[in-house]
């Protein structure tokens, strides 16, 4: 009777806590999909699962077409097309889910102290900075892979455990030179505090770079591994990327981190950080203010950071003094409620994925797009100029039937169609020559942009369709009569 007992033992509180926080995660996963980079993603990896492979050159795309394109994230996108081919778009979703998810619970794992309530601050503060930017894209692989990494190093897990996870990473996501930015850190940390070679992780970085060489056998080769070169190299295109500007602490997102930032300060200011952690902290703070798409990483590099500091915090208060386990028959009780509790709603979430829109397409000129449709405007011999997410759509909805002028893959377009979309964007008196230099007749924008304006006081182009805050206009020697 008392093994029987044992094996059916309530989870206990700093369990419960933890699955709290799991289905936190779980929740921002089921919202439906927004990202307007995601909808290429997802494009792709339909494409692939239906025969058409992984691509080498652009083919969404007139302005470069046939140009070549390292596709840095087919991995994932393979992974949507399947959940796609399985289950439509609510499995995209439900993927997402499961990874935002598995991103909280290997957070908490991370900040784990021993004790409820000091387990679930570190997580909480750790989850709060990085929340706000999980965002349904490959860039939840990346972070995942991020947070193994730094599991492995902290369990002194065996290293050879680096080199899948390096691999995966690097078919995955650009983001893997960051987990040597973390060791390279760390390392230097642990020679400030031993003055000796860190042996311990110096092994690690070693099955890092093993990992690194056996990436390279991939459907797309050595190109991977140079990703990280190109984005440096057209660094100017991407300072107009929202993600890849300084955090902006005035949104609510930028607020809400900000607050678990500040409060994960505090807690490291009074607690003895060794420069083991200090020198990752450092760097990857250094790195957030650089670009917001870090703070999440960051909240990854924190996680053991905070359990430690809250550790010592903890077993200083103590004074000598045993805790002893309360975990009386009532308490068991209590939390197989709340247990049951806590897998009933995520059953409720889970299932809400199939009552709401997997698609949050409210942004896009659903209706302005189909008038384009219904009037042939968007196959040759038009020439369509939108703005980059609207692209992003255009590629969801029509693949590669219908050409686009660009959208936000800015490291395959040349840095000159870069250039030239951001002076359509700001409206600027070069914009005309710009639309006659790529043969353009259609143009659909935003009427709040500075570039409609431009079109609607000049002669040569004409308004022939509203929809809200879109309009389309063509040319006027073009429109019949």
């Amino acid at each position: 009777m008392a093994a029987v007992t044992q094996r059916v033992r309530a989870p206990k509180m700093e369990s419960l806590f933890a699955a709290v926080l799991v289905l936190f995660g779980f929740r921002l996963g089921v919202r439906p999909i927004h990202d307007n980079s995601m909808l290429t993603h997802l494009r792709t990896g339909i494409d692939m699962v239906n025969g058409d492979g992984i691509p080498t050159v652009d083919p969404y795309s007139f302005i470069a077409a046939g140009r070549s394109w390292t596709v840095q994230s087919w991995l994932p996108e393979w992974t949507y097309g399947w959940a796609y081919e399985l289950g439509g778009f609510r499995f995209v979703v439900l993927e997402q889910a499961l990874l935002c998810a598995l991103l909280a619970w290997l957070i908490v794992r991370l900040a784990r102290v021993g004790s409820p309530l000091r387990t679930t601050l570190a997580a909480v503060v750790a989850i709060g900075i990085g929340a706000p930017y999980w965002s349904p894209r490959p860039l939840l692989f990346g972070l995942i892979f991020m947070a193994l990494l730094i599991t492995v190093v902290e369990g002194r897990r065996s290293s050879w455990l680096l080199i899948p996870i390096v691999w995966l990473w690097v078919q995955s996501h650009g983001s893997f030179p960051l987990g040597l930015v973390w060791l390279g850190g760390r390392a230097l940390g642990q020679w400030i505090d031993w003055r000796a070679w860190p042996h311990d992780t110096m092994r690690y970085i070693g099955a890092f770079v093993v990992g690194l060489l056996a990436s390279i056998v991939n459907p797309l080769g050595a190109k991977l591994l140079l990703f990280p070169i190109t984005i440096l190299e057209k660094r100017d295109s991407f300072k107009s990327i929202l993600e890849w500007q300084s955090p902006d602490f005035n949104g609510s997102d930028g607020r809400f981190a900000l607050v678990f930032l500040a409060v994960a300060l505090v807690i490291l200011a009074r607690s003895k950080v060794s420069w083991r952690d200090l020198v990752p902290v450092v760097g990857f703070v250094i790195l957030s203010l650089l670009a917001m798409r870090n703070l999440p990483v960051l909240a990854l590099v924190l996680a053991p950071v905070l359990g430690r500091a809250l550790r010592r915090t903890e077993t200083s208060s103590r004074s000598g003094v045993t805790a002893t386990d309360e975990f009386t028959p009532r308490r068991q009780r209590l939390n197989r409620v709340v247990f049951v509790a806590v897998l009933a709603t995520f059953a409720v979430f889970a299932a809400s994925i199939w009552t709401t829109p997997p698609l949050a397409l409210a942004p896009f000129p659903e209706k302005a797009v189909t008038y384009l449709d219904e009037k042939g405007l968007l196959v040759a011999p038009h020439v369509l100029a939108e703005q980059d997410f609207v692209g992003n759509y255009l590629t969801l909805r029509f693949g590669r039937r219908v050409p686009v002028f660009i959208d936000d893959r800015y490291d395959m377009y040349p840095a000159e169609v870069a250039a030239d979309y951001q002076t359509l964007n700001t409206g600027g008196p070069r914009a005309p020559s710009v639309l006659n230099r790529y043969d353009v007749d259609v143009v659909l924008w935003n009427r709040q942009q500075a570039l409609a304006t431009v079109l609607t006081a000049s002669e040569a182009w004409t308004q022939v369709f509203r929809d809200g805050d879109w309009v389309v206009y063509r040319r006027t020697s073009t429109i019949e009569r």
